[in-house]
């Protein structure tokens, strides 16, 4: 996707050989993710989501429908993320892997700073 001038944000480009791209949405205050979120690509998504909290939006977007993959650490990330997120502002995520509302539910239930939409 390409950013429009305007936007003021970048793409994050992953490191050679990994297999994960983050690239801004076009409609809303988010970013969407292409790929696996896993161990190789685990400094790609940490800048994403640091780039995500500094819009500064009541809702920020995630669009995760086309991750193949998400490992335990790239969730762990995201909840943490959610966490220090200042009161009123949340992370929706939508259509993520099967695997990744469970780890939420699993390990930070109740967690309400991260919406899941299908």
């Amino acid at each position: 996707m390409d950013v429009p001038p305007d936007a003021g944000e970048t793409s994050v480009a992953p490191p050679p050989g990994a297999v994960l791209q983050i690239n801004p949405l076009p409609d809303s205050s988010g970013l969407g993710a292409i790929g696996e979120i896993s161990m190789n690509t685990r400094t790609v998504w940490q800048q994403a989501l640091k780039q995500l909290v500094e819009r500064r939006a009541d809702v920020l977007h995630v669009d995760l429908s086309r991750v193949r993959f998400v490992d335990v650490a790239g969730v762990t990330d995201l909840a943490v993320t959610a966490q220090r997120l200042p009161e009123g502002q949340r992370i929706v995520l939508h259509r993520p892997p099967v695997q990744l509302p469970r780890i939420l539910e699993l390990f930070w239930p109740g967690l309400a700073a991260i919406e899941v939409a299908s």
